[in-house]
């Protein structure tokens, strides 16, 4: 879906709002300093949000691949 790494969570929330998924799976890079709040997201909150804005749209986790500065989360439609 995207070549954009998110950086931030509200930039991770605000990308999904314009480029809300359609297919049947996706892909979302995100960045390994991924900041909440302004903060760094130590305790993975900023990707609960991110993830329970995915759950809102009908989509599960379906794994993700470690890259260099981000890990390439994929995403498939539930059935």
């Amino acid at each position: 879906m995207s070549e954009t790494i998110i950086k931030t969570t509200e930039e991770g929330v605000k990308y999904l709002d314009v480029h809300s998924p359609s297919s049947a799976s996706f892909q979302l890079a995100i960045s390994d300093s991924l900041t909440f709040a302004g903060y760094p997201d130590a305790t993975g909150a900023g990707m609960a949000v991110i993830l329970d804005k995915l759950l809102g749209l009908g989509y599960m986790p379906d794994g993700f691949e470690q890259k260099s500065g981000f890990r390439l989360f994929r995403y498939q439609k539930r059935r």
